[in-house]
């Protein structure tokens, strides 16, 4: 009897000993999940991070510029305000916007590309389109004298791109930008009040002579805080007195919306 029953407890520890190593894989397994799990949660992170960024960052860098000069506003080599705005290839703006958002805002592109070598404004005037929607960036000195907010040069032309634009049901958001060189001479106590003053005005002008629809206008001014080149050099603080006019993206047209219900 002794014996049988000293046989009967070796089987009963063999058939436990599977739990261990069976303990050990599930804990494995969990620690697998769990760090799956952790990477998820940042890149997750990570893209509400861009998300965030995206409606304040300013693009500098874009696969279609068109290229003129000095007006451009895209070179210099000094500081970019673009963060995860800095997409360059077509491939990614398609997947951000769509393919026929995009197509739609080239062909526009195109037309305005067109209208400004006609005019011969190719060295202070050139198009780009971000992730804010396609930009026809002007240098301040093609509309404005130096401290001034009436616009005093190339209002037809002003006029002929308002036209353009005014085919589009998208909102149009005006920026009006300026280098860090401290106001002298001038009714405007700052480059901020002079650069909101002069974004107004062509707001004003898109109204009163293009018959604009109000409610579609944005008026903005960064003054010199959002530069695209280097103020540094004469060409950068050039580049960086602009007027940004945006026909804004389909996102930022829902954003729109939203504020005014």
């Amino acid at each position: 009897m002794s014996k049988k029953r000293k046989h009967a407890h070796q089987e009963e520890e063999a058939g436990e000993a599977w739990l261990l190593p069976y303990s050990d894989l599930m804990t494995l397994l969990l620690a697998v999940f769990i760090v799956l799990f952790a990477v998820s949660k940042i890149d997750a992170s990570k893209a509400q991070e861009m998300s965030e960024q995206f409606a304040a960052a300013n693009m500098d860098k874009n696969y279609t510029g068109n290229g003129s000069g000095s007006g451009s506003g895209g070179g210099g080599g000094g500081p970019q305000s673009g963060g995860p705005l800095n997409i360059e290839t077509k491939s990614e703006l398609e997947s951000f916007f769509g393919e026929y958002e995009l197509k739609k805002l080239e062909a526009l592109k195109v037309e305005l590309d067109n209208k400004i070598h006609s005019d011969g404004m190719d060295q202070s005037a050139s198009t780009m389109i971000d992730m804010r929607g396609l930009v026809i960036r002007l240098n301040n000195a093609v509309l404005f004298e130096s401290g001034s907010a009436e616009i005093k040069k190339h209002e037809d032309t002003l006029i002929e791109v308002a036209s353009i634009l005014n085919t589009t049901d998208n909102y149009i958001r005006i920026e009006g930008h300026t280098d860090n060189t401290p106001i002298r001479r001038s009714p405007y106590a700052s480059n901020w009040e002079l650069s909101t003053a002069r974004a107004v005005n062509v707001v004003k002008l898109f109204i009163n002579k293009c018959n604009f629809p109000p409610d579609k206008l944005i008026a903005v001014g960064y003054g010199e805080y959002k530069p695209v080149a280097d103020n540094g050099t004469a060409e950068g603080r050039s580049s960086n007195r602009r007027i940004d006019v945006i026909v804004l993206s389909s996102k930022y047209n829902n954003l729109e919306e939203h504020q005014v219900k």
